[in-house]
Order: structure tokens, then C-alpha cells, then sequence
């Protein structure tokens, strides 16, 4: 881990091996001549990854020391909104106090932190949301969401990117776009609510995107989202058309029949416009994403 090019900008990024951390050690692997590129794991051992556990400060202290990072990228964490609130103390000890022992580090080696948030820090009533709006989290993983970004606009430098369904097509992902594709080729029917409203956000866009802030040395907080807002199930009917499945076994849901355990923001619509003034990077659309996602998976079955 030791690095003797001292030219060059040291990036960290923990959790590397996440669906958005994986795409943004790529695009800042690829761009050697300007940054040093590290990054970490917990539990999804990669190659060119090192293991750390958020929640042990001395262990993030270690990395500080060796890689002497100029910009770390935090994306490591309890993303699903379920398993966050059925594992409430959890959830806030990797979400939260993982976080606070990020963000003391950096305060301590004088590092500008990148923070993936996510819209879930609102409550959905007051569309569209642009950064300055009030934050109503409505459930575990919101609030523990909230509670880092807090945290960490106490530092000089960082930037908070708030995201929102995030998608990818790497086989093993949880992402909605895999769960619709993994159903519809088993021919199982599957269940989409016409009442949850979001902008579905691709990885490897929202990587470049986040890139490009970076090298522009932007500060604060940005909303990064797909252009598109759509409800779940027409999602899943171009998901199904797009990859030229049965729409047929999607069914149509409310989502209080789903009867899940926990509160969600029913419709939230992100306001891209401060985005847009500063970026250059197109902001896909569900459309250009799609095809994107199609175009990657017949490339990985050729």
C-alpha cells in the first residue's frame, strides 16, 4: 500500500466492492496519470481490494497512514431499507458510527470526503427536491443517512452525493433491474408497485458523474440521479421490453399490499438543476440506461 509517487493524488475508496464503489475505483483506475487508486472490501472479497471494518477507527487510521489519501470515497454501508430497519442498532453502528470514524480521519489528516447519500433522506411530499430542501427521513436507513451527512458537513471540505435506485446488471446484484431480469427468465411473476415514484439511476453514470464533480473540486451537497421519474411498475414493463421478456408477469401492486414492515417515501422526484449548471457528463435517461444494460448483457453472454 506504500506509494512513492507523491505527484499524484492518493483516492481511497471504502467500499469498493459495492455496486457504486466498484464502478468508481473503474473510472478512477482508469485515469492513472492524475490519481493513485485504492480501495476496500468487507465482506465481498475482491482482487486489488483491502479488507476494513468501518467501524474500527484504528483500522481506518492504518490505511490514513499508509496511503495518506487527499480524497476519500465513502461508500460503504447498510443499503437496504428493510434489513436496516429489522436491524435497527446495526444498521447505526456501520451507518453512523462508521461514518463519525471516517469523518475523524479526515478531519485529522486533512482529507475531503465524498459521501453517498440517498433520497430516502426526505419523505416524498414535497416534490421536486432540490439540495436546500427540509429532510423528513422516514424510516432506519434514512435516518442514518441523515445522520452521516450531519456529520460530515462539519468537515472544510467534502461532498455529499444524494442518489437514488440505483441500478446495475453485474450477475450477483440485488438491484431492481436484476430482481425484474432474474424473475422474468425463470418465468416467476413479479410484483411492482404503481405508487412508488423515483429516478432510476445507472452505476456506471453516476460514477462518472461523481468523477467529474471531483475533478472539479465541487463542494457541498448534489443530487445525481437518472433524468427519468417513473413509477416501479412501468419500470419493470421497459425492463421487460427492453430485454424482450414477458410483460406479462408483471403484476401490478399498491404498496401497502406488500405489507412490508417498514415506512417509505411513496414519490420522490430529485431536482437536478444545480447538477446540470456544473457537469458537462450526460445524465442518462431510464431509456439510455436500459440500453446501456441491454448492450452489456449480450456483450457478457457473446
Amino acid at each position: 500500500m506504500n506509494n512513492n509517487l507523491k505527484n499524484k493524488d492518493n483516492i481511497l475508496i471504502i467500499g469498493a466492492s459495492g455496486r457504486v464503489g466498484k464502478e468508481i475505483f473503474k473510472v478512477c483506475k482508469n485515469h492513472i496519470d492524475t490519481y493513485d487508486t485504492f480501495g476496500t472490501y468487507y465482506s465481498d472479497n475482491q482482487p486489488d481490494l483491502y479488507h476494513l471494518d468501518i467501524r474500527n477507527e484504528s483500522e481506518i487510521e492504518k490505511f490514513f497512514k499508509k496511503i495518506q489519501p487527499s480524497i476519500l470515497i465513502h461508500a460503504a454501508g447498510m443499503i437496504h431499507p428493510l434489513q436496516c430497519e429489522e436491524k435497527k442498532d446495526l444498521a447505526w453502528s456501520i451507518n453512523v458510527t462508521g461514518t463519525k470514524n471516517i469523518v475523524d480521519c479526515c478531519k485529522k489528516y486533512n482529507c475531503k470526503l465524498v459521501y453517498i447519500s440517498t433520497d430516502y433522506v426526505f419523505d416524498g411530499k414535497n416534490n421536486p427536491y432540490a439540495e436546500f430542501a427540509i429532510t423528513n427521513p422516514l424510516n432506519q436507513y434514512g435516518m442514518t443517512k441523515l445522520e452521516s451527512e450531519k456529520l460530515i458537513s462539519s468537515l472544510n471540505d467534502y461532498l455529499i452525493i444524494r442518489s437514488a435506485w440505483i441500478n446495475d446488471i453485474h450477475k450477483n446484484s440485488k438491484s431492481f433491474v436484476m430482481q425484474v431480469l432474474n424473475s422474468l427468465k425463470n418465468r416467476q411473476k413479479f410484483y411492482a408497485p404503481d405508487d412508488q415514484f423515483g429516478n432510476p439511476t445507472l452505476s456506471v453514470n453516476l460514477a462518472e458523474i461523481i468523477f467529474e464533480l471531483i475533478s472539479k473540486n465541487q463542494q457541498g451537497i448534489f443530487h445525481v440521479t437518472g433524468s427519468t421519474y417513473i413509477d416501479r411498475y412501468n419500470f419493470a414493463l421497459k425492463i421487460a421490453k427492453v430485454f424482450s421478456l414477458d410483460e406479462n408477469l408483471i403484476q401490478k401492486i399498491s404498496t401497502s399490499e406488500l405489507n412490508q414492515q417498514i415506512k417509505r417515501p411513496l414519490k420522490i422526484q430529485m431536482n437536478l438543476k444545480k447538477l446540470k449548471s456544473v457537469i458537462s457528463t450526460k445524465i442518462l435517461s431510464l431509456e439510455d440506461q436500459l440500453n446501456y444494460m441491454k448492450q452489456t448483457s449480450d456483450n457478457m453472454n457473446s
